[in-house]
């Protein structure tokens, strides 16, 4: 297993960033983490109105290495027809 960090770029350019990680087995387990955080997140930015909306989950080793980056409208379901 390895350790996996899941940050969030707000559209300030201030990154939210995991201190914790999370151990997963591969960097798809990590993505679709990520995903499923960012999902909760997006949603509370919208309840609350928030002034700086979240561009972007970055997905990082334990040494800040940047893995994986998923845009925030990525993020969102497909939208109903």
């Amino acid at each position: 297993m390895s350790k996996f960090f899941i940050n969030f770029l707000e559209s300030s350019g201030v990154v939210s960033s995991d201190d914790e990680g999370q151990d997963l087995p591969g960097l798809e387990e990590a993505k679709a983490a990520a995903m499923m955080s960012a999902r909760e997140l997006l949603a509370d930015r919208v309840r609350h109105a928030s002034r700086h909306p979240m561009v972007a989950v970055v997905i990082t080793n334990q040494d800040g290495v940047e893995l994986a980056r998923i845009a925030a409208k990525d993020v969102l379901p497909e939208p109903l027809k």
